[in-house]
């Protein structure tokens, strides 16, 4: 569907009414298909998207077999199928010097293992799905502002076609991406933060061998990351992932750098042998992963707004859909109940989003690693595809598998193991590489727990107090707070921090 016939649409003409059970603020994955399933239920819907589809997005593009399946039960398969894209069949993945060439492991109700899709023609059809089911979506809408009743976030401040608006709702969700205005008003601290080691660049090519079984490739070994496969309207994706310490000869020789990567790994090079770049080369240099304090008076952070984790397991678009599907149920559960029990559940709803997506923080940390694949993983997958087990490494990247379980403790001892029996290797330096890796584990698991918060930004205290409106917003205020010598706002981190512990453990 064109973007005008989809501004047409009875849900798309704006915003009839002032007042919703639920504003979502954002509508890309996690914001429009978390609107549709509440809609569909007779919530009463906003979505607020500052971008006018069809735009783009920085992304992995590929989605999971778990997130293909949640496509099929949210009603949208005809249009994915009507992209022209590929569900790949097979994976061909590598880790070091182990690798396996498999069919994706299917459960009941899948539909394929994996697919591309451009995000310009992916996210309409998300959207279109959340004004079918009856949601006010309106583009092309910023939110400048918080609505606080009393020390509740209640609703948002729009700019549309440059005038400015109140929407009141019961509940705010932020699902408007890494930099998340929701989350900067609100004040959400971010935790267990990690620098990128590499950079990701992709771009789209035609003409490429698309014969045989359509695979996906994701090759990981020495200092090169390397992914690809059929997408969209018979184009071929090619993902590189050089490390962050090349980014200065890459933006110099970007061209032939990215050609240089992606005919280093010999499947990717045989597919694009003959084919020519149809699009220009997309790049993200720079970023942070993290967690975010999700949920507080009402308000709650969805997708990418809430956690951000390595885009090497290309896991941004399923743990969107994951979010959507286990939050939708507890918001439409809770709406009527008192305010503080609809604030409870979202909290124990953050939790259980913790829990759940650590393990995969972890492993896209250790796969966006700079460096080579650690010496006993290898052998972890080998051990498995030799005892029929392949699955388990595959299925981590479809989130049906944890982290935790594959390369595990005992796990790596007993890799460890056999690579000393086996012999041929350096036995110190092995020994130090793996409890340097035990180590780490029993870190992250203290992390996992105990989470280490990054300090907050002056600038995002200084906009929840100029806001108002967020309920810790209001309650910083009334802190000591001025501005240092370069004229930013301050704070004592003790004073914020007993608030911001105050409201965790509130109503």
């Amino acid at each position: 569907m064109s973007a005008d016939k989809a501004q047409r649409r009875p849900g798309r003409r704006g915003l009839a009414a002032d007042r919703f059970d639920v504003i979502v603020v954002g509508a890309r994955c996690a914001g429009a298909s978390l609107a549709t399933l509440l809609a569909r239920q007779g919530a009463k819907v906003a979505v607020v998207e500052q971008a006018q589809f069809p735009r783009d997005t920085l992304s992995s593009h590929v989605i999971q077999t778990d997130a293909l399946a949640f496509l099929r039960r949210l009603g949208v398969m005809e249009q994915v199928q009507a992209t022209g894209a590929r569900f790949m069949s097979h994976v061909d993945a590598r880790l070091g010097d182990a690798r396996v060439l498999v069919p994706y492991p299917q459960l009941p109700g899948d539909v394929g293992g994996a697919a591309c899709i451009r995000r310009f023609i992916f996210d309409p059809i998300l959207a279109d799905a959340a004004a079918a089911a009856g949601a006010h979506v309106h583009m092309a809408t910023k939110v400048v502002g918080l609505v606080e009743e009393d020390g509740r976030v209640a609703g948002v401040r729009v700019v549309d076609k440059g005038s400015e608006r109140v929407l009141r709702a019961k509940l705010v969700v932020g699902a408007d991406g890494r930099s998340s205005t929701i989350a900067r008003l609100c004040g959400a601290r971010s935790y267990n933060v990690r620098r990128n080691e590499r950079t990701y660049y992709w771009s789209f090519f035609e003409g490429a061998e698309l014969s045989g079984e359509p695979t996906f490739v994701l090759h990981r070994w020495g200092d090169r990351f390397v992914f690809g496969g059929p997408a969209d309207s018979g184009l071929y994706i090619v993902g590189i992932s050089p490390e962050a310490g090349e980014r200065d000869d890459f933006r110099r020789t970007l061209e032939r750098s990215f050609m240089d990567h992606a005919n280093s790994c010999e499947p990717v090079a045989a597919t694009i042998a003959g084919a020519t770049r149809a699009t220009k080369i997309f790049g993200i240099r720079s970023f942070s992963t993290y967690f975010r304090e999700g949920a507080g008076r009402g308000w709650v952070l969805a997708g990418d707004a809430g956690h951000f984790k390595d885009p090497a397991v290309g896991r941004g678009i399923g743990d969107a859909f994951l979010q959507a599907d286990a939050l939708a149920p507890i918001i439409l559960d809770k709406l009527d109940a008192q305010p503080a029990v609809l604030d409870r559940a979202l909290r124990r709803w953050v939790r259980w989003r913790d829990r759940e997506f650590a393990g995969h923080y972890w492993l896209g940390a250790d796969i966006g690693k700079a460096g080579a694949v650690p010496t006993p993983v290898p052998e972890v997958i080998r051990r498995l595809h030799a005892n029929g087990r392949t699955e388990r490494f595959i299925e981590l990247f479809s989130h049906r598998r944890d982290y935790s379980n594959v390369f595990s403790p005992p796990a790596v001892i007993d890799a460890t193991a056999r690579l000393l029996v086996r012999g041929g290797c350096d036995r110190p330096a092995l020994l130090r590489e793996v409890g340097g890796l035990l180590a780490e584990d029993t870190r992250r698991r203290w992390v996992n727990v105990r989470p280490v918060f990054a300090p907050p930004a002056p600038r995002d205290i200084a906009t929840a107090v100029a806001a108002g409106t967020a309920e810790h917003g209001a309650r910083v205020s009334r802190l000591p707070l001025g501005r240092d010598a370069s004229g930013r706002w301050t704070t004592s981190r003790r004073q914020y921090d007993a608030v911001r512990e105050e409201d965790r453990h509130g109503a």
